[in-house]
């Protein structure tokens, strides 16, 4: 079993509490199927798409050089792909986290969470960011199952998707290594932060125009990043 109850909203409740979910390899094969998609905005979903089939046509391309033929090829490009994007969009630490026999150092996570937050605030072209989930709660209380679950706004235009999606990638790869539970995505709006659990605010790192109190004013319970 898990070291605490993971949510699974699109099963059943029985079914989503049972034994044959809650455990650790349903966890990851779940989240290496889904990697998050149903949470993203549509133009972080997009890049994520089409970044996937840019890998997947360079792996296939090498399982053929490799000797793999037609649709074998392909397979073995889009598994690669996708495991590739599993791992490179940190999904692996944030699933490990539910296994009861991994502790993560809060020490080196709070750190790393210091850094980005001040990375994300020196970025000009950054508009909005914030924290949701139980940190934005208790900034203070990093335990070693606890993840990071930041949001970020995309910048407008293509030259705001491209930096946007530049600036995931290079974090998300860093929490890889780093071995840090970072659950980072971005939203195409202010408005988006709605969609989040009613019950926890959301930690307000950067709003340079105000947009996000703006929408979310009234709305849902707004605290400032430390």
């Amino acid at each position: 079993m898990l070291v605490k109850v993971k949510p699974f909203p699109l099963l059943p409740p029985a079914v989503g509490r049972s034994p044959l979910v809650q455990n650790l390899g349903f966890v990851l094969l779940a989240n290496w199927l889904c990697q998050g998609m149903r949470g993203m905005g549509r133009r972080e979903l997009a890049g994520r798409l089409v970044l996937e089939l840019l890998l997947a046509g360079l792996g296939a391309s090498v399982a053929a050089a490799l000797g793999a033929q037609g649709s074998t090829a392909l397979l073995a490009g889009l598994l690669a792909a996708h495991t590739l994007q599993f791992l490179a969009n940190g999904q692996l630490w944030v699933c490990l986290r539910y296994a009861r026999w991994l502790r993560l150092d809060p020490a080196r996570c709070r750190l790393f969470l210091d850094g980005l937050v001040q990375e994300l605030r020196a970025l000009p072209w950054l508009r909005e960011a914030a924290c949701i989930g139980s940190l934005a709660a208790s900034p203070h209380r990093f335990g070693p199952h606890s993840d990071i679950d930041v949001r970020v706004v995309f910048a407008p235009g293509l030259a705001g998707f491209l930096r946007t999606h530049r600036l995931l990638l290079r974090l998300r790869w860093r929490a890889l290594v780093r071995r840090v539970p970072l659950d980072l995505g971005a939203l195409d709006q202010p408005r988006d932060f709605r969609a989040f659990r009613a019950d926890e605010p959301v930690a307000v790192i950067l709003d340079r125009d105000g947009r996000l109190r703006g929408e979310l004013a009234g709305v849902r319970a707004l605290v400032a990043w430390p």
